[in-house]
Formats: structure tokens, C-alpha cells, sequence
């Protein structure tokens, strides 16, 4: 399939960087198997020319820069760079890369074979080969292959042109109900909830051909409560209920390939970094890329998994 690769900078020059530098290492960068789009947001603080001068100096090849010439916000860049790629350049998928996530070398490779394999299924929404799974190196090697259901960040992921065309009138819905008019630090919390409530009364599809079809106790509502307070408002929680209620699933290795060190920024603070257990997160490097993968749905114990929004 055509891929593309999209990356987020806004400030942050060093997070870029270290984001870059691992993108790098990827083969499937080098050998252009995919194309590399940067999407720079702009306004006060966006840092453009330093985090230009980065990707230039890095050597790591890239298909195109987008610069915005004002501040969108995480969400309308994150949307918009979906709308540009999928509806209007016509990539069949694309993974999505924030700034803050180290890549193993093997990222891509078990991404994108990952991405193939769930193609057989057609209730697969977004994969992803970041997780936060504890343990030594030998522990976890013979875990490679197993992959399980998540409602973890989406902090990288990959997404097909498939999957979006299912989700992307929610989020469609909420960019312009929202945050068109709007800073997005300034969005309306309570009128978001609102609408997370009303789409939470619609009946959960159910997509057609074959399926996954996980276990019902496998499966996790992101959002079984939408509380007036404290329920997330981000464009990554729309996202979550728009794939929850196509009845479309996402899915991670349990094994991880790329480490989050995202601990302070618009979502995160050192606090809230370790509460989330991004502090267990086990971090190696890997010879080899798995090639076939293996769902589970319990734990050694024989517990169902469990994964809510966070």
C-alpha cells in the first residue's frame, strides 16, 4: 500500500530531533518505501525555522515540509494532516508520529506488517507497535508475535484510508463544531462532552466481511461514562469513541517498538507521566521484526485484558 509517514512538530527543537534521529534508522525511510511529511504548525512559539533547520541537517529523507502559517492547534493539525494525505492525496495509509516517541529501528517493519495482517480483518480500526509492557529484554522477546486490544495514547499509529473513511464524519463533526473558531487550548469543554454524550446514544455498528471479532469481554467501551469534568476533550479522544462506536477495534503488539518520553506537553505533566505507568514502559532494542502475529485476550493468569482510555 502507499504509505505515508506524517510528523508533528511545534517548539520543542531538541523532542524533534531525538523523534527525527530514530526515524532515521528505519529502513523503509532510507530506501523510500515511504514518504516522510513534516507538518509544522505555526504562530507564536512554533520555533519553524529551528525545527527546518533540523530536518535539513539531519539527512533523513522527507517527501515534503508543511509549514502552517498560524497556530492550529493539535487538533486541527492532527485532522487536517489526515484530510491531506488520505482524502486528498490519496495514500492508502499513513502512520502518525508526534514528536515525543523514540523509534526502534524495527518500527515500520512491525508496524506496517502488522498494519498488512490486520487488513484481513475488517473491524480493525488503527495498529500500533507502542505499548507499556514491563520487563527484561529476555522476558519479553518471546512475546514478539502476541498482539492485543488497546485504548492506549495514540501517540503513534499507524491508520488506512479504509478505517478513516468509516470514522472521519465524527471527526469531521467535531473539528467544525469546535475548534475552527477557536484556540484549541480554548475548545468548550462541556459543549465537547455534550456531543461525546449524543454519540454515545447511537447504536454501535457492526462492519461487514470478516472480522476479528474479539471476544465480548475483550472488549473495552473508551468511554463507558462522560463525566461533566473531567472527560477528555482531545481530538485523540474523539477519535477513540468514533472507532468504538464504527465497531472497528485498535490494536498493539504487546512487545514495544518505539518508547514515549513525553513527559511534559499539552496532554502530559511529569505527574501524570507516572500515573499512566509510561515509567514501566519496557524499552530494547530488537534483531528482527515479527512477521505473523498471534491475538490474545487473557493474561498468563487467564484473566481477560482490560484497556481503557488514558
Amino acid at each position: 500500500m502507499r504509505t505515508a509517514v506524517a510528523t508533528f512538530g511545534f517548539g520543542r527543537p531538541d523532542h524533534f530531533e531525538r523523534m527525527l534521529r530514530s526515524l532515521g534508522s528505519c529502513p523503509e525511510v532510507v530506501n523510500g518505501t515511504v514518504d516522510v511529511v513534516h507538518f509544522l504548525d505555526g504562530g507564536p512559539g512554533s520555533e519553524q525555522e529551528a525545527l527546518r533547520n533540523v530536518i535539513e541537517s539531519s539527512g533523513v529523507p522527507y517527501a515534503s515540509i508543511v509549514a502552517r502559517p498560524e497556530n492550529l492547534g493539535v487538533g486541527r493539525q492532527l485532522i487536517g494532516a489526515r484530510r491531506e494525505l488520505l482524502d486528498e492525496q490519496g495514500y492508502d495509509r499513513m502512520v502518525l508520529v508526534e514528536d515525543d516517541i523514540e523509534l526502534s529501528p524495527t518500527y515500520l517493519t512491525s508496524l506496517l506488517n502488522l498494519s498488512d495482517w490486520a487488513e484481513a480483518y475488517t473491524d480493525v480500526g488503527t495498529v500500533q507497535v507502542w505499548n507499556v509492557e514491563a520487563g527484561s529484554k529476555e522476558e519479553l522477546q518471546p512475546h514478539l508475535h502476541q498482539v492485543e486490544l488497546t485504548n492506549r495514547h495514540f501517540v503513534t499509529y499507524c491508520l488506512t484510508k479504509r478505517a478513516w473513511d468509516i470514522i472521519k464524519p465524527v471527526l469531521y463533526a467535531y473539528e467544525e463544531k469546535f475548534l475552527m473558531r477557536r484556540p484549541y487550548a480554548k475548545r468548550p469543554h462541556y459543549r465537547i462532552r455534550r456531543f461525546m454524550r449524543q454519540q454515545l446514544k447511537r447504536a454501535r455498528q457492526m462492519p461487514q466481511g470478516p472480522r476479528l471479532d474479539p471476544p465480548s469481554e475483550a472488549i473495552h467501551n473508551p468511554f463507558p461514562s462522560i463525566p461533566w469534568r473531567s472527560a477528555p476533550t482531545s481530538q485523540d479522544a474523539i477519535t477513540s469513541l468514533a472507532m468504538y462506536l464504527a465497531g472497528l477495534h485498535r490494536i498493539t503488539t504487546r512487545v514495544s517498538h518505539a518508547y514515549y518520553y513525553g513527559v511534559t506537553g499539552v496532554h502530559c505533566t511529569p505527574e501524570l507521566y507516572e500515573f499512566m505507568g509510561f515509567n514501566d514502559q519496557g524499552w530494547w532494542q530488537w534483531d528482527a521484526a515479527p512477521e505473523q502475529f498471534e491475538i490474545r485476550y487473557k493474561d498468563a493468569k487467564g484473566q481477560w485484558l482490560s484497556s481503557h482510555y488514558r
